[in-house]
């Protein structure tokens, strides 16, 4: 989906225009709202459940902010939505071209949390990450784990791999655990 830069006209200045009447310049000092600042200060405050409810409304308007869809993706994980997380991760790993590290690391988590343990296997297989080698060995090691033995503990291996991706700093820190 190609972005549309086109300007657009609000619903009132549309009437306005089609009445004959002229229809205000819009003020060049005047900053730009920042759509997605609702949830950026829930999601920093580690309020998840407030940052789901303003990034659902905020990305209904930018669908192609990757960083607010990843936050909305990782908010839904931490409140226990690993299906919209999935959704979420995947949508931003396609507006990526699958580039996006945190993405695919949290869309595995989010398989494993739907007991989807070969899904997970093949995206923890691709996760890579040079910042973050010991995530990467991790990542990979759990991969061939849950080859070896789709039985696998899926639970604790979320569980650890979530602690060090935050210990890692693969995401931004909260206030609040997750």
């Amino acid at each position: 989906m190609a972005n549309d830069d086109r300007p657009t006209v609000s619903r009132r200045n549309l009437v306005r225009a089609l009445l004959g009447r002229d229809i205000p310049k819009p003020r060049a000092d005047a900053p730009a709202p920042d759509r997605h600042a609702a949830g950026d200060a829930a999601y920093a405050a580690g309020d998840y459940l407030a940052a789901v409810a303003a990034y659902r409304a905020s990305v209904r308007e930018d669908l192609s902010n990757t960083a607010a869809r990843f936050r909305l993706g990782h908010a839904l994980y931490a409140t226990g939505q690993p299906l919209q997380a999935r959704v979420e991760f995947e949508h931003v790993l396609r507006l990526s071209g699958g580039k996006d590290a945190a993405a695919r690391f949290f869309l595995a988590l989010s398989f494993l949390a739907l007991d989807k343990a070969a899904k997970a296997a093949l995206t923890l297989a691709a996760f890579a990450d040079p910042d973050r080698p010991e995530l990467e060995r991790a990542a990979h090691e759990a991969a061939r784990t849950l080859e070896a033995d789709p039985a696998a503990d899926t639970a604790g291996m979320a569980q650890g791999l979530h602690a060090l991706a935050a210990a890692t700093a693969l995401v931004p820190e909260s206030s609040a655990s997750t």
